[in-house]
């Protein structure tokens, strides 16, 4: 019965919230005609304190900030699209402390060239790094903590130049395909080093072939889905591939108060030879701008 209820105040909730969202962000109406932008913020922050609580329970703690931003500019000749994607967070529990728990800085610009209304030649640029320093934890002979950073903000970073073809036959899927040269970026940790050369490398160039799938779909006015399929293969062999599958759905529950559930798969033959996995739930404030 509980949950039949539940369900009714969420569906209520929704249908509330609906004419709201509609009406768009808070800036929206401030670009000029030909621009367009999705632009959305949010703070979310989880925090739970016990204290000779007979039940289990640890205390922690968990922030998270993100910023996404997708604005595209259109001409006649050209379209201009800029990515940014920033996303920064930590969660402290008691007994273990502070781990990060998100930490992206990412922007990817693409000028497409309007050779007709579906194929476009393109070229771009790309850079991805972090904020904060990354450590490996391990335990000594004693059992105490061993920490040992890894990474650090430039520390590796990614540059990517790219031209190519794609494909756009509407506003809600696009598929590129082009020639990329990844350059990798690392000054102290080794991640652009050839460990078959005596000098120590800072920087390493990797030409290859690269593809970008994206897709989204807006199933009302507050809920969307969006897919971003990325990979990257350098000329040595297919089985020194990148890549890295992004999926979100997000809900808005309210006036800004959003829900989103997300899955990532990323794959660096540099890093490790298994894929990586990332699921989340996510629910705070967000302010929509576009």
């Amino acid at each position: 019965m509980k949950m039949k209820s539940l369900i009714k105040a969420c569906a209520f909730a929704c249908a509330f919230a609906a004419p709201a969202m509609a009406e768009g962000g808070m800036f929206e109406g401030a670009l000029p005609e030909n621009w367009t932008a999705d632009v959305v913020a949010a703070v979310r922050y989880n925090w739970y304190n016990f204290s000779n609580w007979q039940k289990d329970g640890t205390s922690n703690y968990t922030w998270l900030v993100t910023y996404d931003a997708d604005v595209q500019g259109k001409w006649k000749v050209a379209n201009w699209r800029n990515l940014i994607d920033i996303d920064l967070g930590q969660t402290w529990t008691k007994g273990v402390g502070k781990r990060k728990s998100s930490d992206r800085l990412f922007w990817e610009s693409m000028l497409d060239f309007n050779l007709s209304e579906v194929l476009k030649p393109y070229i771009g640029n790309r850079f991805e790094t972090q904020f904060m320093k990354g450590y490996e934890y391990s335990e000594d002979e004693e059992g105490n903590e061993v920490k040992k950073d890894i990474s650090s903000f430039m520390d590796p970073a990614y540059e990517t130049q790219v031209a190519g073809l794609a494909y756009i036959p509407n506003e809600n899927f696009s598929q590129r395909l082009g020639f990329a040269n990844r350059m990798t970026i690392s000054h102290g940790y080794g991640y652009a080093d050839d460990p078959d050369t005596k000098k120590f490398e800072k920087f390493r160039d990797e030409p290859g072939l690269e593809s970008i799938t994206e897709a989204k779909y807006a199933f009302s006015d507050i809920v969307s889905f969006k897919t971003r399929l990325w990979a990257f293969c350098n000329f040595e062999g297919v089985e020194k591939i990148d890549g890295l599958w992004e999926n979100l759905l997000s809900v808005m529950i309210a006036p800004l108060v959003e829900l989103q559930v997300g899955f990532d798969m990323a794959y660096d033959w540099d890093l490790d030879e298994d894929a990586q996995y990332k699921s989340m739930v996510l629910f705070g404030l967000t302010w929509r701008w576009f």
